[in-house]
């Protein structure tokens, strides 16, 4: 049989002729990407690249306005015996402030006696602060406030406290995501080994994928750290992006090392049968990773940043693994030889070289074409037409498709402390956790009209029954601009708060701020909290 010419096929040769090269440059490259995306490092998404819509339009004003939001964190204290104006529990209020204040790493502590935040049966109250530095990195910053607040916990045994902010919520969700991307590492890795020991026979060509597949990987998070600083990406991308990476590129290496391994047992040379794998699988890799490419590029017409960065990294990691499988691929390939089949699992190296001899003598049962396949080439242009009828009816509900900003509740398992803080908080002061924002800017935001437009707002909000009373209002007269913090009815991401949530942008500020006299240009927008459900 002769190799057809093409690309795959013309790299394969290449890389066989010139094993050192393409094996040291692969090494090479993948270190140089990984030290300069580690030099530069990784810059994740911000509030307001998640933004969409409305609440999109909201974190933009305060980013063009260079004002960025603190990172709020609560507080939350509770005694099932005492009760909150009971002498122990006020100390235990007093204690924590003081130990809050001692880290030197927090701002604006609001006590209980200040903002009233105690719960409807006076066993349970909030105290608010904000962590000082920028809210994007507060969460690397939080540790000692946490352990500060821990610590005072434990001398109270009367009280139990319990944390969730920002910050703290932030935290979780980090060392969520690194746990499982350790356990991602320990987990697919074995079970990954397991099946090619199961395909090849051989620990050599079951390892050989496995080393490909994981270089490429550690390249392409190198590269995504670099393209990261012109599409920032969400913090999950690299679990993604590995478990992509290890998937395709193995399934890659499959593809060409089975195909090999086939023509050797047929009885041709090392050299011919690496030159017909190249030509052929290595053809198929090809195109295959174009069309994985082509297809996550559609993401991009989503319109949302954190959707754009896990294509970027998809096509990153596909293309490094496409290239890895065409020129690394075939020189390891050349260099081993027939060793590749060394380290055989005794069974199946037994098995599959009986195998290997009856197809050389001639005496093997040939392989048959499954149905499928005869039916498929028989009549190619109806399958073809079916083919696409499935996948546009698979894809029909995209068109209806709700993106959603999932709260913490949601990403974090619902026996962390942070979500069962959460629900409490959730309980005793309903939207209290996570309020939303509406922010207002003007020409004057100072004017009497602005004055009594936000007056008549927070008026009519607690009237509407849909909000709490505890509205906060805070003013930057520099930038004309007001942040209004809106409690919602409910418990922030149930049907109660996403009716108060359409409530408050359908009726209370479109009939309040945003009709105010005040001369233009004036602009109203919502943000709702990250525990609160919204759709684009």
């Amino acid at each position: 049989m002769a190799a057809k010419r093409n690309l795959a096929a013309a790299l394969g040769r290449w890389s066989a002729e010139h094993r050192k090269t393409a094996v040291f440059g692969w090494l090479v490259l993948v270190v140089l990407v990984m030290t300069l995306g580690s030099s530069a490092g990784q810059v994740n998404l911000t509030e307001a690249d998640y933004g969409t819509g409305d609440s999109g339009r909201a974190e933009r004003i305060l980013q063009d306005a260079g004002l960025t939001e603190p990172a709020g964190e609560l507080i939350y204290i509770r005694s099932d015996e005492l009760t909150t104006d009971s002498p122990r529990f006020t100390q235990a209020v007093a204690d924590t402030t003081d130990a809050l204040e001692a880290t030197g790493l927090v701002t604006r502590v609001r006590t209980p006696d200040t903002t009233e935040l105690v719960s409807a049966d006076k066993h349970a109250a909030l105290i608010q602060y904000d962590v000082k530095g920028d809210p994007d990195t507060a969460a690397d910053r939080v540790q000692p406030v946490i352990d500060a607040v821990e610590k005072t916990d434990a001398a109270h045994q009367d009280v139990t406290l319990g944390q969730y902010g920002a910050a703290t919520g932030l935290k979780a969700i980090n060392d969520s995501l690194g746990k499982d991307f350790v356990r991602a590492e320990y987990t697919a890795l074995p079970v990954s080994l397991g099946i090619l020991l199961a395909v090849f026979g051989a620990l050599v060509a079951a390892l050989l994928p496995i080393a490909l597949a994981v270089t490429a990987c550690v390249g392409a998070l190198g590269l995504l750290a670099l393209t990261s600083h012109v599409v920032p990406v969400d913090g999950m991308t690299n679990s993604m992006m590995f478990l992509m990476g290890l998937a395709v590129g193995v399934d890659y290496c499959l593809f060409y090392l089975r195909r090999q391994r086939e023509e050797r047992e047929a009885g041709r040379d090392n050299a011919t049968a690496l030159r017909i794998a190249a030509a052929t699988s290595g053809h198929s890799v090809l195109i295959s990773g174009i069309t994985v490419c082509v297809a996550m590029a559609g993401m991009f017409l989503s319109g949302l940043t954190v959707f754009e960065g896990f294509a970027i990294a998809t096509i990153e990691v596909v293309v490094i693994a496409v290239l890895g499988s065409m020129t690394v691929l075939p020189a390891l390939m050349a260099m081993l030889g027939d060793r590749i089949g060394a380290g055989r699992i005794p069974f199946l190296g037994r098995r599959r070289a009986r195998r290997a001899a009856a197809t050389a003598a001639g005496s093997g049962t040939p392989r048959r074409d499954s149905v499928l396949l005869r039916g498929v080439l028989a009549r190619p242009a109806v399958f073809a037409v079916l083919a696409v009828a499935f996948l546009l009816a698979l894809a029909a509900p995209a068109l209806g498709m709700k993106t959603e900003k999932l709260g913490t509740d949601k990403l974090l398992p619902k026996d962390n402390p942070t979500v069962v803080v959460s629900q409490q908080i959730e309980k005793d002061f309903p939207g209290s956790p996570a309020p939303a924002s509406v922010i207002v800017k003007a020409t004057d935001i100072d004017s009497a009209e602005m004055k009594r437009a936000i007056a008549d707002f927070r008026a009519k909000a607690v009237a509407s029954g849909q909000t709490g009373k505890a509205i906060g209002v805070t003013v930057h007269t520099k930038e004309n601009i007001a942040e209004l913090s809106v409690p919602l009815a409910g418990n922030g991401s149930d049907a109660t708060s996403r009716k108060a949530l359409t409530t408050l942008r359908e009726s209370l500020v479109p009939d309040t701020v945003a009709r105010s006299p005040a001369p233009p240009p004036w602009s109203a927008a919502t943000s709702p909290s990250p525990s609160t459900t919204t759709t684009s």
